[in-house]
């Protein structure tokens, strides 16, 4: 069996571990190609590559950004690009939606302490350590404040779309964040469809927006919900992808390269992909 991960996160964005970590684990589950798609960042993608050559994992320059399509609300984009001057160029165009991140999560903080639940901002600046802030990093701080007991259950109960605690953002369009990935030379391709309230509208959207795949191998969906999904990437001409979307935030979560896929999905992802591989 092939195995390909190409939705993973590091301390560069919401996740728990270096780089370097998240490649020597994919190593170890024997990966032949992965993508580290930290959000809003590629800041991660030097040390993970550098990690990548001496593992013998190839290893892409990938990113994940929140999007708003007006009827299905926030859906998340990956993109994978190539390197060159347009990954830097990218990277500066992203630098504004990681500015955006801060003022959220400030003012999630400050809603928070309206619902009796205070913590101090400093320490999820403390958290993210410099990465791309997120939700996950406020979800710890509630944990380490004694207010929940889980990151798990700090989403359930305040920081969920929608929730108490919840701080909408300011994103890009479905359409504007596939052209910006095309712009760059990239491939675009939405992930965790399943995820959403209306899957198969997001995917209609998606292909409708000139999107490239759509994450159909994902963590733990089964084999109906799969096939279901195959079916539709075939009929939109999206190409199906993979992803264990790890984090390192919960105990239960697959380690990176574990998401089983079809030998020929990976090989005709591995032809797709090769020219923006180190």
């Amino acid at each position: 069996m092939v195995w390909l991960d190409l939705h993973l996160h590091s301390v560069h964005s919401d996740g728990t571990q270096s780089p370097e970590w998240v490649v020597q684990q994919a190593a170890v589950n024997q990966a032949e190609l992965i993508a580290l798609t930290d959000h809003d960042t590629f800041s991660g993608v030097a040390a993970a590559q550098a990690e990548g050559r001496r593992r013998a994992v190839h290893v892409i320059a990938g990113v994940e950004m929140s999007v708003s399509d007006p009827a299905l609300g926030e859906l998340h984009v990956l993109g994978y690009v190539p390197q060159g001057p347009q990954l830097a160029d990218l990277e500066a165009q992203l630098t504004t939606y990681r500015n955006e991140r801060e003022s959220r999560a400030e003012r999630t903080v400050e809603r928070l302490g309206v619902l009796g639940l205070d913590i101090d901002y400093e320490s999820v600046l403390r958290l993210a350590d410099g990465a791309a802030i997120g939700r996950p990093h406020i979800a710890r701080a509630l944990v380490n404040a004694g207010h929940v007991e889980s990151v798990q259950e700090a989403f359930d109960r305040y920081l969920h779309n929608g929730g108490p605690a919840y701080v909408a953002r300011t994103l890009l369009s479905l359409r504007d964040s596939v052209a910006m990935i095309h712009h760059a030379g990239g491939f675009a391709s939405l992930a965790h469809p399943t995820r959403y309230p209306e899957p198969e509208q997001a995917v209609l959207a998606f292909a409708a927006s000139g999107g490239d795949g759509v994450e159909i191998y994902y963590r733990r969906d089964g084999p109906d919900t799969v096939a279901n999904g195959e079916q539709l990437a075939q009929r939109l001409g999206l190409i199906p992808t993979v992803g264990s979307d790890f984090h390192g935030l919960h105990p239960d979560e697959l380690l990176p390269a574990s998401v089983p896929i079809p030998d020929h999905a990976a090989r005709r992802l591995i032809d797709t992909l090769k020219g923006l591989t180190t």
